[in-house]
């Protein structure tokens, strides 16, 4: 099912920049505060004439100014709509499952694009003009370090958990030749290219970066976030520009 709507700005109080990048070298690190940094998710696909108007809302986070530090967005391309005529190129069959583990898992009643999911959970209030908002609170330090095609994670919570890590490209253009949205150039930002996750006893990773071809958009970014073994809410979240040399 599709959904036509107008999309209100998330209207957030700034943070300090909470990463810290050494432009120009070999090693990336970054990293959340204690408070809880919002994940949000859209599932969305080139071939549904309902999903620009949400991509262009999310897009605008792009200039955000608690980009990674309140608000981590990432964008799955779903194959609901390859039948009518256009196939996303930035489908995965791993994204379209995890929207329906979504919704078997009872955190929406259907399946359907543009759909949000806002730390873990539907969020519908974008249909209704509703401003994007998040329950402030605490959670444990998510920090990073990428050198050399590897990346260290550690979470200030010694338990068993779920890393999540999404590569996301960025500045993306597409002609649509065909389809609901034939003759649109769409505009895409924060499109996931990868999602790995990886599972931990005491909250530390060490594990190997994507092979991510860099032809595949004009800037990347990388989102990484933690959930309870087996649960889809993220215990907290981080993010982070990075090149694409850091990849290998």
């Amino acid at each position: 099912m599709k959904r036509r709507a107008a999309f209100p700005l998330f209207l957030g109080v700034p943070l300090l920049t909470l990463f810290n990048e050494t432009k120009g070298t070999e090693t990336l690190s970054f990293q959340s505060s204690e408070d809880r940094v919002q994940l949000l998710e859209l599932f969305t696909s080139q071939g549904c004439s309902s999903c620009p108007p949400a991509e262009r809302w999310i897009n605008q986070f792009i200039d955000h100014p608690g980009l990674w530090s309140e608000i981590v967005p990432v964008v799955y391309h779903v194959n609901h709509w390859d039948r009518l005529g256009w196939k996303d190129p930035f489908v995965s069959k791993q994204f379209t499952q995890r929207q329906y583990d979504y919704a078997e898992n009872g955190r929406f009643r259907q399946v359907y694009t543009p759909c949000f999911v806002s730390n873990g959970n539907e969020w519908r209030g974008c249909f209704s003009k509703e401003s994007l908002s998040n329950e402030k609170g605490k959670a444990g330090v998510l920090q990073a370090t990428i050198e050399k095609g590897r990346m260290t994670v550690s979470y200030s919570e010694e338990k068993p958990l779920t890393l999540n890590v999404a590569i996301l490209g960025l500045d993306l253009e597409t002609d649509v030749k065909r389809g609901e949205n034939r003759g649109r150039k769409l505009n895409q930002q924060f499109v996931a290219l990868d999602h790995q996750t990886s599972t931990s006893s005491s909250g530390k990773w060490a594990i190997k970066m994507p092979s991510i071809d860099p032809d595949q958009a004009h800037r990347f970014a990388i989102a990484i976030w933690v959930t309870k073994r087996g649960k889809s809410e993220p215990l907290q979240a981080t993010g982070s520009w990075i090149d694409s040399h850091h990849f290998n």
